[in-house]
């Protein structure tokens, strides 16, 4: 089983929270790796930049709303 079937909520689910931090923590190891290759592609970098911000509110707001899967989710990403 993959780490977003253990999440998901219905079949279909593309939008918890849980779901979307697991997609873009993989958004941005592709983008950690383009930006090894190409150290002067500064867009790419604020791309970077602005993902992990996104990744941090959300699990900011996983925490303050369901606190027992921001902590099972932030151990399985580490």
């Amino acid at each position: 089983m993959t780490l977003k079937e253990n999440y998901r909520l219905h079949q279909k689910d593309t939008g918890s929270t849980a779901i979307q931090i697991i997609s873009l923590r993989k958004k941005i190891k592709e983008e950690k790796i383009h930006l090894e290759r190409n150290k002067k592609d500064v867009p790419a970098k604020r791309a970077l930049l602005k993902k992990v911000a996104k990744e941090k509110r959300f699990f900011q707001y996983l925490k303050r709303c369901d606190l027992e899967i921001y902590e099972k989710l932030k151990k399985e990403l580490k």
